[in-house]
């Protein structure tokens, strides 16, 4: 009778669950992923012969799954409370954080290639490009006993080996790609910067280690300290004085912050997080988005505190050009070539210079070079990327 039991619960579930996946309406976004969601894909004898008709088909399945994200928080509970210290590329770190397991980048010539044609096109900036390493580096320490990104680090920084490690090392990747940049692109050490103050953070006491995330225990993403961090190794590259950061007024604008990591697990034991801001009282801003034509006068878009995606609330998410003219300061201009790390990172460049030119080379079309040289104002020129995005960020390819 039990096994009947069972074999009509799994028939019910199996049925339900079918019946659930075709009359429940579908959606085109996941609020949760911050993505879009496979669509179905068209039949045709060529997408049949080519395999990309059963692919899309999975793809479109594994997306409209019903009550998806549960089972998925189910599963991951499961592995979680079995021991397990690392589901599907997230390791749950000794401090209560995912981190994202590294992979090496495919394409790392083509993203010298780019680098290099816009320094080659440019004309009167100087040029500065910083790679900024993602927690798995810096934070290797907190990484679980046994992780293989932390036995090729321990190798790498030892000298041992030929290249051949348990895992990639960002750090190799680093110095790689710096070493062959030409010599007219200064290359900012943001990632000794942020080692050393990981190091300090795990030693200080729960207080003070939580003013100094670094990294959001949930999210890719470097917080608004860590951009602190990222922005005073610029200032010492370029020649700048960095303003201190208890110059910058401290607001908590979110604090139930579930970032990317988080919503590949979707496993509610780990809680939400707070998001902190910083504004400058000497601020006179005007801050334009090319894109839409709307102007504001703060770089935070606070309304996105109350959605799932709180961290485009830093530079209101994504937009092709964002003009940053600061009155508090009579010259200067900067161009800001970057991925998302630097929408939290460029708010303490703006006491530096009148205008701050941000581009997102994802949706900007034709370079920016050509703008740059066009606008003989301005004198540097930043190339920010975050190394745990590099091949998946087609944005590379519009640099030149």
């Amino acid at each position: 009778l039990s096994q009947r039991i069972t074999v009509y619960l799994i028939s019910a579930l199996i049925v339900g669950l079918t019946a659930a996946f075709f009359l429940l309406p579908h959606r085109d976004f996941s609020e949760n992923e911050n993505r879009k969601l496979a669509s179905l894909p068209e039949f045709s004898l060529k997408t049949l012969q080519s395999g990309r008709l059963t692919g899309g088909l999975k793809d479109y399945a594994a997306d409209h799954f019903p009550l998806r994200d549960e089972f998925l928080g189910m599963m991951s509970a499961a592995l979680r409370n079995s021991g397990r210290k690392e589901i599907g590329g997230v390791y749950l770190a000794k401090d209560g954080a995912l981190i994202n397991a590294y992979a090496e980048p495919r394409y790392v010539e083509k993203d010298i290639t780019q680098w290099t044609r816009l320094a080659q096109n440019v004309e009167q900036a100087k040029l500065y490009l910083m790679l900024v390493p993602t927690a798995v580096s810096t934070e290797k320490d907190s990484l679980p006993a046994g992780a293989p990104d932390y036995a090729a680090q321990e190798l790498y920084l030892a000298g041992k080996g030929s290249g051949e490690y348990p895992a990639a090392v960002q750090q190799q990747t680093i110095d790689e790609i710096y070493a062959a940049m030409p010599q007219e692109v200064s290359c900012v050490d943001v990632a000794s910067v942020l080692k050393a103050d990981a190091a300090w953070t795990r030693e200080a006491g729960a207080e003070s280690a939580a003013a100094r995330r670094v990294y959001y225990r949930t999210d890719h993403h470097w917080t608004t300290y860590g951009a602190y961090l990222g922005y005073a190794a610029f200032c010492e590259s370029a020649g700048l004085q960095p303003d201190p950061l208890p110059d910058f007024e401290a607001e908590t604008v979110a604090a139930d912050f579930r970032g990317t990591i988080w919503s590949k697990l979707c496993d509610p034991y780990f809680a939400g997080e707070e998001i902190v801001i910083r504004k400058h009282p000497d601020w006179k801003l005007t801050v334009r988005y090319e894109d839409t034509k709307t102007e504001s006068d703060s770089p935070y878009s606070l309304g996105y505190a109350d959605k799932k995606d709180k961290y485009s609330l830093f530079l209101d998410n994504q937009h092709t050009l964002v003009t940053i003219t600061n009155d508090a300061v009579e010259e200067g201009a900067i161009a800001v070539v970057k991925d998302s790390y630097a929408n939290c990172f460029v708010p303490y460049l703006l006491n530096h210079y009148h205008t701050v030119y941000v581009f997102d080379t994802r949706y900007y079309r034709g370079g920016p070079s050509a703008f740059i040289n066009e606008h003989p104002e301005i004198t540097e020129v930043l190339i920010l990327y975050n190394m745990g995005t590099l091949d998946n960020d087609t944005g590379i390819g519009g640099i030149y």
